[in-house]
């Protein structure tokens, strides 16, 4: 645990220490506390409740509202900071224009004003609403339960609670969540950086880039429509009955999907290391693929379909897939390779309902690639003319591939 120091009245007296974890909340923290070091002569008003008084405007003076009591009116224009000393929930309005640094009771927060501060340092017990709007503004809050309500543009938000509910109405917002679960009804042009944890989206109007890490678990909302682009390690993401594009982030990465998605196909490309996307508990049409940047042939994509009609990708690059279908009338698609040789497998080919499109490969004949086919103690193998090789596991010999390759 790290602590905050607030300054007092000319900057050298301490009247609130906070503690607090590390990372972004203690760093916007800080931020504050060193702009209220540095502001020059400090103006302190203090307010143990009742009405506030206005502050008397000095040029060159900042003005710091200190309340150690719950005042009855919201908080008037001319203060550059309030820092709330309360044990207990508070409720603050400030004027437009005014940082609000809370302590650890928690209450309701509302700031309205064009690049407004609000900061709330409250703890696991308590529990607070914040209200911001305007441009460019900073939201944080603390390690309790948080209702945030964010209806400006341009913003940045830092949702650490332990459970919070996150609304944001402007657009181009910023959110980061750290590994707490958060709810979120998102605007136009949102952006999260999440740390581990789970996200759940309620209606929303945008359309969020989530930033992922180790552990997600994400639920999209009904209409679908998020792109997430995952961290290291496992994640999970539930297309709800939308739709959702996800992109793999590092090696190692395991990316599951669940969900129906009747409103479109899902679209999940995996990342440039050894992955595997798990298909096999949504029941969309999902479109998987392996990374087309990828250089390595040592490089290793498992993609798994589910009950749907899927579209499985190889080739392009360099690296081998292993690709099971599941139960849908699935397409398997091999692009021709930069450098060719991948070993690329089929787990579970069904005569009746699967298709495969060799595509990049120029004219061919779908008949001659049979004829050479061999068969060995993996299965049924076809070699294409750049060295790629397609086994198909569960056969064992080439005629049931009758009218099954389409070349493109």
């Amino acid at each position: 645990m790290a602590t905050v120091t607030v300054p007092g009245s000319g900057g050298t007296s301490t009247p609130i220490t906070y503690t607090y974890s590390a990372g972004a909340g203690l760093t916007v923290a800080q931020q504050i506390a060193n702009a209220l070091a540095a502001a020059g002569t400090l103006s302190v008003t203090s307010s143990a409740g009742g009405t506030i008084p206005t502050p008397t405007t000095v040029s060159g003076t900042t003005q710091e509202l200190l309340l150690t009591g719950n005042p009855t009116n919201t908080v008037p224009a001319g203060y550059n900071f309030v820092v709330n000393d309360q044990s207990a929930a508070t409720t603050i309005q400030a004027a437009t224009g005014t940082a609000i640094i809370s302590s650890t009771g928690g209450g309701l927060f509302t700031e309205l004003g064009t690049g407004s501060v609000l900061i709330d340092l409250a703890m696991s017990t308590g529990a607070s609403t914040i209200t911001a709007g305007g441009t460019s503004g900073t939201v944080v809050g603390g390690s309790g339960t948080n209702a945030i309500s964010v209806g400006g543009s341009g913003e940045v938000i830092y949702s650490l609670g332990t459970t919070d509910s996150v609304t944001v109405t402007g657009a181009n917002d910023t959110l980061f969540g750290g590994s707490g679960a958060m709810t979120v009804s998102a605007g136009a042009g949102l952006t999260i950086v999440k740390g581990a944890g789970a996200i759940s989206f309620a209606s929303g109007a945008g359309t969020p880039t989530v930033i992922g890490a180790t552990g997600d678990s994400i639920t999209a909302p009904a209409g679908g429509g998020i792109v997430y682009v995952a961290g290291a390690g496992s994640s999970t993401v539930n297309s709800g009955t939308g739709a959702v594009t996800i992109f793999g982030g590092s090696a190692g990465q395991n990316l599951n999907l669940t969900g129906s998605s009747g409103t479109g196909k899902n679209f999940v490309v995996a990342g440039s290391g050894n992955e595997t996307l798990n298909a096999s508990s949504s029941s969309a049409g999902n479109w998987l693929s392996v990374n087309t940047s990828v250089t390595s042939s040592a490089t290793t994509t498992v993609l798994i379909g589910g009950s749907g009609a899927d579209t499985l990708i190889a080739g392009s690059a360099a690296g081998s897939v292993t690709m099971t279908g599941g139960a849908g009338g699935d397409e398997f698609v091999f692009f021709k390779q930069a450098a060719g040789g991948a070993k690329d497998v089929i787990t579970d080919f069904d005569t009746k309902s699967y298709s495969v499109f060799i595509e990049g490969y120029g004219a061919g004949s779908a008949a001659a690639l049979q004829a050479a086919a061999t068969v060995g103690a993996g299965g049924l193998t076809l070699t294409l003319s750049d060295g790629t090789s397609v086994t198909f596991a569960n056969l064992t010999s080439a005629d049931v591939l009758n009218g099954k390759i389409q070349y493109g």
